[in-house]
């Protein structure tokens, strides 16, 4: 016999389709068929508990990166969703999560914009990750930024993410203009120094003549940093040495951002190698 799997010529018409079709049915279902490593690391993510299991389960989406399947994309930002809302018995001190934000950074999947915005106030790693999403993500980040009740640390991050987002050049000039409104508001009023200061580098990342001629101003005039930089933010009281030290920081650091200096945190697309 030339072929081991030939079909005998006597056989039923039905039993001949059934030899046919056999393979190209087991192939097709090996193809649809999600591997079984990642139906597990799914449910290792999905579980709460803190296990071996969890931590490969992370291991292989930051292998994955952009190749993870929905599955998988969707368990991982669940489980920093839970991370960041302390859903898990981890020590509130724990740096892990960190290495869940950038497994989930490194999707680039427009699902976690949310959960990256909840993320602002951990520096940077957001604020990029953020970037790496805009324009898509422009909206869900004005919002937060714009919030004036927000935490000082999360607006600041956000115009950290709205300047990367300029930088890139991914904003319409219909968005940079509300950025532009967003900055005129933050330089105005009573605000945190850490806001101003950040806020300061937006502005002239903005390039218009109105913006640079704000810094400017508050490089110059001591009373109009004064009355930005609210003493009552932290201290509880005024005037405080603590708080002469903040408005000098915030001029030292317009002069330096005018004289051309630059100062962390960069842009920094991911994912990182």
């Amino acid at each position: 016999m030339r072929n081991r799997r030939k079909v005998r010529d006597d056989a039923p018409a039905w039993a001949v389709l059934l030899a046919l079709a056999a393979p190209a049915a087991a192939l097709a279902q090996e193809r649809e068929a999600p591997p079984p490593i990642t139906e597990r690391a799914a449910a290792a993510l999905a579980d709460g508990r803190l296990t071996p299991e969890r931590d490969r389960a992370l291991a292989l989406v930051l292998e994955l990166g952009p190749r993870a399947g929905p599955e998988l994309r969707a368990a991982v930002i669940a489980a920093v969703a839970a991370e960041l809302s302390g859903e898990t018995n981890r020590p509130k001190e724990s740096e892990a999560v960190f290495t869940y934000l950038e497994a989930v950074a490194q999707l680039r999947d427009p699902q976690a914009v949310p959960v990256l915005v909840e993320a602002l106030p951990f520096g940077a790693g957001a604020a990029n990750a953020l970037a790496d999403l805009s324009p898509g993500s422009f909206p869900a980040v004005l919002e937060a930024v714009a919030n004036p009740g927000e935490r000082p640390d999360r607006v600041g991050n956000g115009l950290t993410a709205l300047r990367f987002m300029l930088e890139d050049g991914s904003l319409s000039e219909q968005q940079i203009a509300l950025v532009r409104e967003l900055v005129r508001d933050r330089l105005a009023g009573t605000q945190h120094h850490s806001v101003v200061s950040v806020a300061i580098r937006l502005a002239l990342a903005l390039g218009d003549l109105e913006s640079r001629q704000t810094v400017e101003r508050l490089a110059a005039d001591r009373t109009a940093v004064e009355a930005l930089v609210s003493p009552y933010l932290s201290d509880g009281v005024t005037p405080s040495r603590s708080h002469q030290r903040r408005i000098d920081g915030v001029q030292e650091r317009a002069r330096a951002l005018l004289s051309g200096a630059s100062f962390p945190p960069h842009r920094r697309p991911f994912p990182h190698r």
